[in-house]
C-alpha cells in the first residue's frame, strides 16, 4: 500500500500543468486544491485497486486502463486550457466522457469485461463484439441527462467540421472583416473557462465512482 507521501509526489509533479492555467485565468486559482486532490486520487486508486500484488484478471486490466486513461486525459485538458490549444482540450474532454461511458456500461453488463479486454468491433462472437461508443454514451445519458448532448457538442469541435477548423480564428474587427489565424485558442471568457474545468471535475468524479463500483462488483463475484 502506498503512503500519503508516495501519492502526493506524482500529484505535485502533475500540478506543474496547473501553473500556466492559473496565469491565463486567475479566476481558476480557487480550484487549485480540487485539481490536486483529483490528480492524487488517480494514484490512490492505482494503489488500492491495481498494485495489490494479486493475480491480474480482465477486471484489473479494465480498471487500470480506465484510471490511466482518465489521468492522461485530465493532464492533457489542464495543459491545453493553460496553453490555448483548443483541439487537445476538446479531445481530452471527450475522452473523459468516453471513459465514463465505458465504465458505466461495464457496471450494467459485467460480462462485457471480456470484450473490453479482448474483443473488437463487428466480431462474429457476441461476447467479443465491441458496440459503438454512442450506445454506451446513450446508456450513460439515462442517469446523467444531457451528457449525450455534451458529447455531441464536443464531437463537433473534435471532428474536422467548421467549428474545429476555425477554432483558432480570432476576430479582430467584425465590421471590417479583419481576423487573425493563430496556433493558440483566443482566450476564453472566465465564465467559459470555469465551465470547461467544472465539466472536467464532474466527469472525473463520476469516473472515480464508477471505478469503485466496478471493483466492488468483481470483488463480490469472486467471493461468490
Amino acid at each position: 500500500m502506498f503512503s500519503d507521501t508516495d501519492l502526493e509526489k506524482p500529484a505535485k509533479s502533475d500540478m506543474e500543468l496547473f501553473k500556466p492555467l492559473k496565469t491565463e485565468y486567475s479566476c481558476l486559482s480557487s480550484f487549485e486544491e480540487k485539481v490536486f486532490q483529483q490528480l492524487k486520487f488517480h494514484y490512490s486508486l492505482v494503489g488500492k485497486l491495481v498494485a495489490h500484488g494479486g493475480d491480474i484478471c480482465s477486471s484489473t486490466l479494465v480498471i487500470n486502463g480506465a484510471i490511466v486513461r482518465s489521468l492522461n486525459s485530465y493532464r492533457g485538458a489542464l495543459w491545453a486550457l493553460g496553453n490555448g490549444n483548443p483541439h487537445v482540450l476538446y479531445y481530452c474532454l471527450r475522452s473523459q466522457c468516453e471513459t465514463l461511458a465505458l465504465l458505466h456500461y461495464c457496471t450494467l453488463h459485467p460480462e462485457y469485461i471480456i470484450a473490453a479486454t479482448m474483443g473488437e468491433r463487428n466480431h462474429t462472437q457476441k461476447e467479443l463484439n465491441i458496440p459503438n461508443i454512442l450506445k454506451m454514451v446513450d446508456k450513460l445519458d439515462k442517469i446523467h441527462n444531457g451528457i449525450r448532448q455534451d458529447y455531441d457538442d464536443l464531437c463537433n469541435l473534435v471532428h474536422p467540421n467548421p467549428e474545429s477548423l476555425y477554432a483558432s480564428f480570432q476576430i479582430l474587427d467584425e465590421k471590417e472583416r479583419v481576423f487573425a489565424i493563430t496556433t493558440r485558442l483566443p482566450k476564453m471568457s472566465d465564465e467559459k473557462a470555469t465551465l470547461r474545468l467544472k465539466l472536467l471535475f464532474h466527469w472525473t468524479n463520476w469516473i472515480f465512482d464508477k471505478i469503485i463500483e466496478l471493483a466492488e462488483i468483481f470483488r463480490d463475484s469472486v467471493k461468490e
